[in-house]
């Protein structure tokens, strides 16, 4: 046999080999369908919000009629358009915060709280159903919109009925405030709150950096150097639920554009730095968690060590020094504003004046109708 016809042969020998023992194996199970991935429940979300969240920026925008940017510095007191949408800022707001999840991260916060503590700028108490009484010795809600904190009061009447170590301050946190009550000891120690709640506030505070430092005047040196070891409160701290700036630049480029507009209809510059605040007020950072692209934060601040022991005292003079400093610019700042809008006001006037008398004057040069 020729050389090509043998091993023609023994190919097809050695095949027909192989297809024997293939039909002597056990034939293999039909392959499982892959498994269906419906569209769960947070992909939804997320989806929805993002449609949510575009059409609010493609609407502010891309309007018909620009919204002036010159509007009030970020640093002016928004307390008269909280007071005029008191009764019904939580129908506003209550959708939002469900969908982006923030219900959910207010609990969560909110549950930490525990010994003596204060709640600045409570707002309408979107808080007050999360609180944990079991932990807590005294509750201490504050707001300057006397509206606000009226709906508050409503609100933890009704949610919480028998329990009775609950005040309600109205003013601003720059201010000094009461120290907590009922009070273990008459020390100087225990004069400061052992827990500081504050959310989505800093948006809408002037001074956002000495808001934080003031608030941490606030807190209790008695527990300050100790670690928590499970029977002890631990140390004195703040802890903060904000919004603001992105981890992305893009999205912090529309968060600047739509800025002004935003501030001036609902009192919030939702473009600010979260972490820079922090940083410039001083206090020590100690964990700092985001979401939703990096736009919520959620902090937790301590006191720097110059403000404990010795030196405590010069700290708290110190921040009421800058605190006074800062009032007095705002202050002029509000001036400069105000003088610049009556300008532009009046500008505006003598422009539409203007107008009004061309219109009049075209209309006498009318060829009349005989």
């Amino acid at each position: 046999m020729f050389p090509i016809s043998q091993y023609a042969y023994d190919q097809s020998h050695q095949l027909s080999v192989y297809r024997k023992l293939g039909s002597q194996r056990r034939p293999r199970p039909p392959a499982a369908a892959a498994p269906s991935r419906p569209l769960q429940g947070r992909r939804l979300l997320i989806a929805s919000s993002g449609l949510l969240f575009g059409s609010i920026v493609f609407r502010r925008i891309y309007k018909k009629k620009p919204v002036s940017e010159d509007l009030a510095p970020q640093d002016f007191d928004f307390s008269a358009r909280f007071n005029a949408t008191a009764s019904q800022f939580d129908e506003d707001v209550d959708c939002v915060e469900w969908l982006y999840g923030i219900t959910k991260l207010r609990k969560k916060l909110v549950q930490q709280a525990q010994g003596n503590v204060l709640e600045a700028a409570v707002g309408t108490g979107r808080n007050s159903e999360f609180y944990d009484l079991r932990r807590i010795v005294s509750l201490t809600l504050q707001d300057q919109s006397k509206e606000m904190l009226e709906v508050a009061k409503a609100k933890w009447r009704e949610t919480h009925p028998e329990y009775e170590h609950c005040r309600f301050i109205h003013g601003s946190a720059l201010e000094p405030l009461p120290p907590p009550t009922p009070r273990k000891t008459d020390t100087p120690e225990d004069e400061g709150y052992d827990t500081i709640i504050a959310t989505m506030s800093l948006c809408s505070t002037p001074g956002p950096s000495l808001f934080l430092r003031s608030l941490a005047g606030h807190l209790s040196l008695r527990n300050a150097a100790v670690q928590d070891d499970g029977g002890d409160r631990g140390p004195a701290r703040i802890l903060l639920l904000e919004h603001g700036r992105s981890y992305f630049s893009w999205l912090n480029y529309l968060l600047d554009q739509t800025a002004s507009a935003h501030a001036q209809q609902h009192g919030c510059w939702w473009n600010r730095d979260i972490g820079k605040i922090a940083e410039d007020s001083g206090l020590e950072v100690i964990s700092t968690k985001r979401k939703h692209f990096g736009t919520t934060w959620s902090l937790e601040l301590g006191l720097p060590a110059e403000a404990k022991g010795v030196n405590r005292q010069q700290w708290l003079e110190d921040t009421r020094h800058k605190i006074a400093v800062q009032q007095a610019e705002v202050a002029q700042a509000h001036v400069e504003w105000k003088e610049r809008m009556r300008k532009q006001e009046e500008a505006r006037r003598k422009e539409e004046d203007l107008e009004a008398w061309r219109r009049e004057q075209r209309e006498q040069m009318k060829p009349k109708e005989s």
